[in-house]
């Protein structure tokens, strides 16, 4: 059954993603409910030709179905032209790398209706089934599926009280403008329904660093960050460190010993602050995310605290060059 609703998605042309996307819209037959335009962006200089079998789904059902080639766009400026262009006052949200169910835009548009929210939010779980993006999993997202735009139903008149996506920048828009919803008391729920997100198998521990650097370099100015916050951490745990060093000649100038002399008191800090980091890094936030004890038990939260430790400092050289070398 065909629904008033424009379904957005953002896309840049390779082998991959193109397979990706022609098996996101052979999907939609299969829907509870199907939106009666769809709209694709194409980021890539690459013309996008689509299947004979797509073809003959939109044309049976009488789909709106928009193509706009433009290259070199930034997924929010890519969002932004499908806002623009949509005849609907319902906006979808999917990607290439994110699967949905047959029920979700029913379940969402259903959530909408009988509860007149403005809009439900995305929830995409990371799969994983090779160790190392398991540990990245769990260095990161978690098991738990998070809030993601991608999966996201809004209306047209949330983004007239929030504004339109941010377009300067390669990554972090979507959640600058999920941070902006919440701070304008928008009324938009949770999906109970989620995405699957497929890419973390595919990817390498060198794939991983230069994502980690593009994303956090590019999202260092969104105010949602507050990356000021990560650098005083850093800056703190140095500085520790250098107290910790000098503790003994600042209370013992004179080499003798006395009240306030700690012996070792270098390796002691050191020590205190590497467990801490192992402890909260590798347990404490991997379990609060959802990832089972028995994987983090008994040697992998050594792995997944070295994958953080990684990622943090990718995070802090991204925050660094970004605001004392980006133009």
């Amino acid at each position: 059954m065909l629904k008033p609703v424009s379904l957005i998605i953002p896309f840049k042309s390779d082998k991959s993603e193109k397979e990706k996307l022609f098996t996101l819209l052979r999907g939609i037959p299969n829907w509870k409910e199907v939106s009666n335009e769809i709209i694709i962006i194409n980021t890539d200089q690459k013309q996008l030709s689509f299947p004979s079998d797509i073809e003959l789904f939109i044309k049976q059902h009488n789909i709106n179905f928009c193509i706009f080639h433009q290259e070199g766009l930034y997924p929010g400026q890519a969002r932004n032209i499908g806002i623009y262009n949509a005849s609907n006052s319902l906006l979808a949200f999917l990607d290439t790398s994110t699967h949905p169910s047959n029920d979700w835009l029913s379940n969402g548009l259903h959530i909408i209706n009988t509860n007149n929210y403005e809009g439900v939010w995305g929830k995409t779980y990371y799969q994983a089934k090779n160790f190392l993006p398991k540990i990245f999993r769990a260095s990161t997202y978690g098991e738990k599926p998070i809030q993601t735009l991608p999966g996201s139903i809004l209306h047209k008149s949330v983004f007239k009280k929030c504004g339109l996506f941010i377009e300067s920048t390669r990554a972090g828009e979507d959640t600058d403008f999920m941070s902006r919803a919440k701070l304008h008391n928008v009324n938009i729920c949770e999906s109970e329904i989620f995405l699957n997100y497929d890419k973390l198998d595919k990817i390498s521990f060198k794939e991983i660093i230069k994502k980690w650097y593009r994303n956090y370099f590019h999202a260092a100015s969104m105010p949602y960050l507050r990356a000021h916050k990560d650098i005083y951490f850093y800056g703190i745990s140095f500085l520790a460190i250098i107290i910790a060093y000098n503790w003994n000649r600042v209370f013992d100038p004179t080499g003798i010993e006395n009240d306030f002399f700690i012996p070792n008191v270098t390796k002691i800090s050191i020590l205190i602050i590497f467990l801490a980091y192992l402890f909260l890094r590798g347990v404490v936030l991997p379990i609060r995310k959802g990832t089972p004890l028995k994987f983090v038990f008994p040697l992998n939260f050594i792995f997944i605290s070295l994958m953080s430790f990684f990622l943090d400092l990718t995070k802090t050289i991204a925050f660094g060059y970004s605001k004392f070398f980006r133009t």
